[in-house]
């Protein structure tokens, strides 16, 4: 039988991040299974449009670092989605529409990610883990209740990390079946 399990990640102060630490530590296994289903794709597999306007697995690989340096970095200052720009710019290397999503109706691939190869966006997603790791540092289970004021909502913290980790998986079975789809295309190997 396997065993399965989840150690919260010993960077934390098991006393005061308990719940901190689980929600860090699954982020990472997310990132490290995603890790594995992306690095052998080509520039052309990560480019693929199954149609137009379509989300390609690039444009949502550098969705998932947007994402998750604007929720745990840029937000909890009480900024907006734009405000972060610097950020997401010294940070990840690109801007906050670089990703292209929402992609228009009959969109193409956007130009500021073309070109980039598995390792670029591997590479971009490790800088935005790193930068929410070094935010993480700073909050503890205590503050967890703590309210984001938003226009559209007020968020707790603990909500917050929550949905980076749904919508980091989300995505990542989007991004599953879209792997699927190139391989059914001839465009890359099928999983295991």
């Amino acid at each position: 039988m396997t065993t399965r399990t989840l150690a919260p990640d010993p960077a934390y102060d098991a006393s005061a991040q308990a719940v901190v630490a689980c929600l860090a530590s699954g982020l990472d296994d997310q990132l490290r299974r995603l890790e594995a289903s992306v690095s052998d794709l080509s520039v052309e597999a990560l480019e693929w449009q199954s149609a137009p306007g379509m989300n390609a697995i690039g444009m949502l690989l550098a969705h998932l670092a947007l994402v998750e340096v604007w929720w745990i970095v840029v937000a909890p200052q009480g900024k907006e989605y734009r405000d972060g720009e610097a950020t997401y710019r010294e940070t990840l290397g690109i801007g906050s529409g670089d990703d292209g999503i929402p992609l228009a109706a009959g969109g193409a691939f956007p130009e500021a990610l073309r070109g980039r190869t598995a390792a670029d966006y591997l590479a971009m997603l490790r800088r935005a883990r790193a930068a929410v790791h070094a935010a993480l540092h700073g909050w503890t289970d205590a503050g967890l209740d703590a309210l984001v004021q938003r226009p559209r909502a007020a968020v707790s913290k603990r909500w917050i990390l929550y949905h980076v980790l749904e919508h980091f998986a989300a995505h990542f079975g989007q991004i599953l079946l879209i792997r699927h789809q190139l391989s059914d295309a001839g465009l890359a190997a099928p999983l295991p």
